[in-house]
């Protein structure tokens, strides 16, 4: 952790004649008090998930086709939030976000961005969002996103395998490179769970061509992906419930067109949160874009999550 240093340069021969003349009578003036110690200006808690301080923000779309990418992603289990989102074809990616003082040594493999990630990052601020292209049509919406686009159109260098798939990213070399915002809370609260809630131990979700699941270990989820172990540590998991839709684009990358569809971020619904080994029914909310998600329980209540990594299941 990042420690300021406070520096306080005092020149001898003042401090000696202070001293001295403190102990000449009650007249004398009394000596400034202390400057604040490193300890007292402690920086803010990592909104994210709650784990040590808050550090710059980065966001990276990552693949998830195939038992051969999912058994060399990295980075996954390091992530401070992951959302799992379909993308055409019924298949999914994964987009994740770190904080500065949570990062892996290496994350990806790194694919392209869809038209989802424009809103769902819009509520972190100018974050950076590494990506390994978009289609053509998306281009432009990316251009005038209030993201730090990371590609390797605009810097091939930073990414590995000459920015051929598959390709990685070195976080640490993102944000020492480029501006980004301090994370901010993407509207989620942490604290002690709540009374009540449903045992519930495994879990798996579904979309058309790619699944989900997670199992309570006892302490944490470790996570599945398409019935193959992918990371554990996971802390809170929220199953939110979204409508998604047809795109704006098509994608003939596969030799026939498939609709790029776009998952619905803002608005509201129903969604489950899983912690501790036990699920809530709650409510999710989230009618601007620059706004985070809140999450509430029957009684109106926020729903508190437990410290650690959140994994953001958006499934209909």
């Amino acid at each position: 952790m990042r420690r300021r240093r406070l520096l306080l340069a005092v020149a001898g021969a003042g401090t000696a004649g202070f001293v001295a003349l403190q102990g000449c009578g009650s007249n004398a003036p009394k000596p400034p008090p202390p400057p604040p110690s490193p300890s007292s200006t402690a920086q803010a808690p990592n909104p994210l998930d709650n784990n040590g301080t808050a550090g710059n923000l980065l966001a990276v779309k990552i693949d998830n086709v195939g038992r051969n990418i999912q058994q060399i992603q990295q980075g996954l289990g390091q992530a401070d939030i992951v959302y799992w989102i379909q993308v055409e074809g019924g298949l999914s990616r994964f987009l994740a976000v770190y904080d500065a003082n949570h990062l892996p040594d290496k994350i990806g493999p790194v694919r392209s961005a869809r038209q989802t990630d424009i809103p769902l990052l819009q509520q972190y601020g100018r974050l950076d969002f590494a990506y390994s292209g978009a289609i053509s049509g998306l281009l432009p919406q990316l251009n005038q996103a209030d993201v730090q686009n990371v590609t390797p159109f605009d810097d091939p260098g930073a990414f590995s395998n000459h920015a051929t798939d598959p390709t990685f990213i070195d976080p640490h070399q993102i944000l020492a490179k480029y501006p980004s915002v301090p994370a901010r809370s993407p509207g989620f609260t942490f604290g002690a769970a709540p009374s009540g809630g449903t045992a519930l131990t495994d879990m798996t979700w579904h979309l058309p061509a790619a699944s989900i699941g997670v199992h309570f270990n006892g302490r944490s989820y470790d996570v599945s992906v398409d019935g193959h172990s992918a990371w554990s540590g996971t802390a809170t998991v929220v199953v939110q419930h979204v409508s998604i839709v047809p795109g704006q684009f098509t994608d003939f990358n596969a030799g026939h067109p498939d609709n790029e569809v776009f998952t619905q971020s803002t608005g509201s619904g129903t969604a489950e949160v899983l912690r501790d080994g036990r699920t809530w029914s709650t409510h999710w909310s989230r009618p601007d874009a620059a706004a985070g998600t809140t999450f509430t329980l029957p009684d109106g209540s926020t729903m508190p999550f437990a410290t650690g990594p959140v994994l953001v299941v958006m499934v209909p």
